[in-house]
């Protein structure tokens, strides 16, 4: 429930009012990943150990931004967009 949640914070982190939020989707990326590795260090702590679901779903949202870092100015991805919008 956790990494859910945090898989969809990037919207509301870009929209802070910090100076580096200004540097565009990979700043408010690495800001939303220091929420997955709160949760790592907090399973460090706890348990002495990460759970499974910290290590591939963590991986998974790191790769997600990767692949919509990738994609995000494609001319198919644009005008795929455009064909949703209309």
């Amino acid at each position: 429930m956790l990494l859910a949640t945090i898989s969809v914070l990037d919207a509301a982190v870009a929209r802070w009012p910090l100076a580096i939020m200004a540097n565009g989707a990979v700043a408010f990326f690495a800001v939303t990943d220091l929420f997955i590795v709160a949760g790592v260090a907090f399973d460090v702590w706890s348990r002495r150990r990460v759970h499974p679901a910290y290590i591939w779903g963590g991986l998974l949202i790191v790769g997600s931004q990767i692949v919509r870092l990738a994609v995000r100015d494609t001319a198919w991805w644009i005008a795929f967009a455009r064909m949703l919008a209309t």
